[in-house]
């Protein structure tokens, strides 16, 4: 599968990722490295430890990687659990909604990891 299909496939502009990296080859790079990144390992266990402080750093993050990948499911996912932790102070959060908003970052990021390894 090529790169622009992938895009396609997630229901995302395969050419506003191009104007952003410029080359093919550095947006590969840097999809493959999103799949390598201990952040994500680091999310389930604040979620697993109910550190809601570590889950806000956490999926900020992935919010950064998938705006800059232009992965909007993705995005979506990680800014709705980063917008409701962000309005809440520490011991407010309601774990089931954390978890459930964790579930819809991992079912995005095992879309994205699924679609590249037919790639």
């Amino acid at each position: 599968m090529e790169l622009q299909t992938f895009y396609e496939n997630i229901g995302a502009d395969y050419q506003v990722v191009l104007q952003r990296l410029r080359r093919e080859s550095l947006i590969d790079k840097y999809l493959h490295l999103l799949l390598k990144d201990p952040v994500f390992e680091t999310l389930q266990h604040a979620v697993e430890s109910d550190d809601h402080e570590e889950i806000f750093r956490a999926a900020h993050t992935i919010k950064g990687m998938a705006l800059n990948l232009e992965l909007p499911p993705l995005t979506a996912a990680s800014s709705s659990l980063t917008e409701y932790l962000r309005t809440l102070s520490p011991g407010e959060a309601d774990s089931s909604v954390v978890k459930e908003k964790y579930a819809d970052i991992v079912k995005e990021y095992e879309t994205v990891r699924d679609l590249l390894a037919r790639f």
